[in-house]
Formats: C-alpha cells, structure tokens, sequence
C-alpha cells in the first residue's frame, strides 16, 4: 500500500502515522507564488526515458580515503542517532562557465567561487552526493561544452572544498570523452578521496556503494536513461558494465543486494524524465513506485534540467522520500538565451535537499526513520565584472534575502525563482520534533 503525503492530507492519515511511526507531520512549505504549470512541449531532439543495457555485479564495499566517519556499536545503543545528508542536481559546465572560472593571468581554472554561498549548506552534512553531469578527461582532450562536455579536473578540487563525499556518474554525458572519460573521471574522482557511482572501471567493480556514514549503512545506487546514443564508443563486452543504464531487472538486484547485506538507507539517483518539463513523466512515476515497492527509501532524479516536485510517501508503513528532479545546480541555462527550449526560465533554479535520518534501538533492533526533509531552493546569478563572466550559486531562503548577494539587479530574480521551487517542495518534519 502506498501512500502520498500532499499539502492537503487528511488528518486520518496523520493519525495513522504517527501511530505506527511516532512521526507524520508534513509542513506546508511558505510561497507567494502561483503554481505554474508545464507551459512547453519536449523540443526536436530533446531527450526522453529511453534505452536499456546490461551491466556488472554488486556488493558491498568498504569507503576507502573517505570523509565519512563510523561509531562503535556499544555508542549506536546509548540513545538515537541521527545523520542528515545533502543531495543536489546536475553539475554542468557550459562555455560560459569555462570562461569564468578561467584566470588568464595564470593559465588556470578555479571553480571555486560559484560555490562560495552554498558550500555552508554542503560541508556540514555527514553525506554530500551531486550528480556530475560532465567527464574529466584531460586538457589533451579540450576543454569542451555541449554536446560533449570535458571538464578541468579543478571543478572536483571545487566540490571537494565545497564538502561533496559522493559524484553520481551514471548520465547521458557520461560516455562524452568515450572509455578514456570514463576512466579518467574515475581516477581523478578517486585521487581525491570522493567517491563515484554509476560509472566502473572494470567488470570486477561493484555496481553500487555501501558507505558507513557515523553507524548508518548507507547504500546509493545510479542509473540513466541513456548515453546520448554513445554506446559504440565501447566493445559490446565494456557497454555491459561500464555504465549503469536503466534496466528494471538490474535496478531490483540491486537493492535485493543492498537489503541483503542489511543497509539501513537505500538511495536511489536516478537520471530520467524529459528536458525542460516541470511535470514529472508517466515513466517516472511507475518506475518510482517499482523503486519503492523493492526497497529504495530516497530517490533522487536528475536530468530535466528544471525542479520537478517532491513528495513524503508511505509504502507498508514506512515514510519515504522522493523528488523527481533536483534541477541544475550549476550550468550556464539562461532564460535570456537563444535556444529554443521551452520552461527556460526555470533552468537556473536548483535546489539542494537536505534529509535527516534517525536510528532508534528497539528491543535489541535498530530502525532507521525519516526525521526531516528541508529544501534549500538555489539559483545561479551570472554578471559580468571587468568584462568577464561571474556564476554564483545563491541559497534563496527568504531569510537570506537580505545577504550581500541579493541585490537590486537579481533581487526579482531571485524571489521568482524561490516561489517557483517552493510551490512544488514539500517540507517534512517528524511530529515528535516540532
């Protein structure tokens, strides 16, 4: 039985979950906006839910140079724990974005500065996981935007310094710089004491991640619809396990595995649904209950490029969580440009979703529950200072409004772009805690 928390719940529901979980408030997030429906259709060429392939085995593995820290077992009993974990959209890097992180003086890219107002929102989470929408393959291959991305390896140097602990891998640009972007992106995430999923080296790899985040055992599974029809740039032998694309089977072994080795949290980054629509797909939907029904807790979409809504579902009494789309959280989309794609405003707008999780002990058995859900709506202002291009990823909450990053030039901006998010977010808050 699956159940759908909305701003309109009945109060039958309420009871029925607190009941069972001691928690069950949803808060209906603020918003002066009116909700907007999608306005456009799937442009010639845009990308929709397609395309399914094989790929590897999974199991368990160990974090290795990770951030993440463990407790004891004798601590994990004492009281409650809790974690919260910090997820956001597509990482894009477009011409522009190049150009601004560019110093010509030094040869050199620093990405660093987009990041500077929301790294605080990031670094204190026990998790941190983005969805890395471009390779790092080298400057011997250019530096390159759309249709092939190829990034500087600084842009992780920047997600490191920003707080990030996890890079989803599985999109469509992942095969852009063919096997040798892959492995490199690979090798590059790895230096640098992050992790990936979604991509792997070789067929031995696992094909999802186990962490251990302060005594919650937390798994993360990746896939995407499609590789932009990329798939011959590798053997028929390396497309079965180099890239997880979306295959229900595949998919339903994977949380079968992560249940089985006992995880506590089973996240699911999933890249779907169509560009530029703000209404999530009939695919999307179905697909997401299947993900429910087989034991995924929190599913993350990337892909669309715009934030679709989010929801707290009950699935056989248990409260889960889901947002269809993240929307870009940093890219060089503006509605001012050329290109003929519907919704273009909405494609500076982000958010960053931050979920609480609480593990408590009963009987000799632990139980992990969903405490909180609270979303940080995001938008990219981009300004031009001594002829260069600036980007800079803003934190929108109205309490932020008054920051020295809110001003008369982006101010309308900014305040659009926060009802715009916030009229399809939904906030939750354990009742216990309020």
């Amino acid at each position: 039985m699956k159940k759908y928390y909305k701003y309109a719940t009945i109060i039958a529901a309420f009871i029925f979950v607190i009941t069972l979980l001691g928690c069950g408030s949803v808060n209906e997030p603020e918003s002066t906006g009116t909700f907007l429906e999608n306005e456009g259709k799937t442009p010639e060429g845009a990308e929709n839910d397609s395309e399914k392939e094989e790929k590897g085995q999974a199991e368990e593995i160990t974090p290795k140079e990770t951030p993440l820290e463990e407790v004891s077992d004798e601590e994990s009993q004492k009281e409650p724990q809790t974690i919260t974990i910090a997820a956001v959209g597509d990482i894009m890097c477009h011409n522009l974005n190049l150009q601004s992180a560019f110093n010509p003086e030094t040869g050199e890219y620093d990405f660093t500065g987009v990041f500077e107002y929301v790294r605080e929102y990031i670094e204190d989470a026990d998790l941190a996981i983005a969805n890395l929408e471009t390779v790092t393959a080298g400057e011997e291959e250019k530096y390159t935007s759309f249709p092939y991305f190829n990034t500087p390896d600084s842009i992780l140097d920047a997600l490191k310094y920003t707080g990030f602990h996890v890079l989803v891998t599985a999109n469509n640009h992942a095969l852009d710089r063919k096997k040798k972007g892959i492995l490199t992106t690979i090798e590059k995430i790895n230096e640098r004491g992050m992790r990936h999923v979604g991509t792997l080296a070789t067929p031995e790899d696992d094909r999802f991640i186990t962490l251990d985040v302060k005594g919650f055992k937390i798994s993360i599974i990746a896939y995407s619809y499609s590789c932009n029809g990329n798939s011959p740039f590798l053997t028929e032998e390396e497309q079965k396990y180099m890239l997880n694309l979306i295959d229900e089977q595949k998919i339903k072994e994977d949380i079968e595995k992560a249940k089985e080795i006992n995880s506590d949290i089973i996240i699911a980054y999933m890249h779907w649904g169509n560009e530029y629509h703000r209404t999530q797909s009939v695919h999307q939907e179905q697909l997401a209950e299947k993900l429910f029904d087989w034991g995924a807790d929190i599913v993350l979409g990337t892909h669309p490029h715009v934030v679709q809504k989010s929801e707290v579902v009950e699935v056989e009494g248990s409260l889960k969580y889901i947002i269809y789309s993240m929307g870009n959280f940093i890219s060089n989309f503006r509605r001012e440009d050329q290109a003929q794609r519907p919704n273009k405003v909405y494609t500076e707008d982000g958010v960053i979703v931050r979920i609480t999780l609480e593990k408590q002990s009963e009987n000799g058995e632990d139980k992990t529950i969903l405490k909180s859900v609270k979303h940080i709506p995001t938008w990219v202002d981009m300004f031009y200072e001594n002829g260069r291009p600036v980007h800079r990823i803003l934190p929108i909450l109205k309490e932020n409004m008054g920051k020295e990053y809110i001003n008369d030039n982006n101010r309308k901006k900014a305040e659009g772009s926060y009802n715009n998010t916030m009229e399809l977010m939904m906030d939750y808050q354990c009742e216990e805690d309020m």
